[in-house]
């Protein structure tokens, strides 16, 4: 399985890969990305991973923007420090939602959950984006 970190704390990205790893030792993990603008250009030159970390909150915009200009059709874990935008982010299809900091006994369970799921792979609808986030802005 692979996987890709979207975290914008480089210490929270890294302990994070630390748990994955302390969790199942054959994830690979292919990338650290740290904004949009990052994680865009790595989406367009790379193969799409099996599951995303992505923390709602980047330094250069909320991480939904990544869905206007890239296709997403891998499952999605959203991780942020606040459950306020939790329904936004399975509106966008999310398979759970990990409030920081994350623990052990919340992401073990989560990894069980998506190895034991249909991987259903379909594309987040860049129009969802759109209603869900421009309420948002003032």
């Amino acid at each position: 399985m692979k996987i890709v970190i979207i975290e914008d704390e480089e210490f929270a990205a890294r302990r994070l890969e630390n748990m994955i790893r302390e969790c199942d030792p054959t994830i690979v993990i292919p990338a650290k990305l740290e904004s949009v603008s990052e994680s865009i250009a790595w989406f367009k030159a790379n193969e799409e991973p099996d599951l995303i970390f992505l923390d709602i909150h980047l330094e250069d915009d909320l991480s939904f923007a990544i869905f206007k200009e890239v296709p997403i059709c891998c499952s999605i874990v959203f991780t942020t420090a606040t459950d306020e935008l939790a329904t936004r982010a399975f509106q966008l299809k999310g398979i759970d939602y990990l409030l920081k900091p994350i623990v052990l006994a919340d992401l073990r369970p989560m990894i069980k959950k998506y190895k034991n799921q249909l991987k259903s792979r379909y594309p987040v609808n860049p129009e969802i984006f759109n209603e869900i986030i421009n309420p948002l802005k003032p």
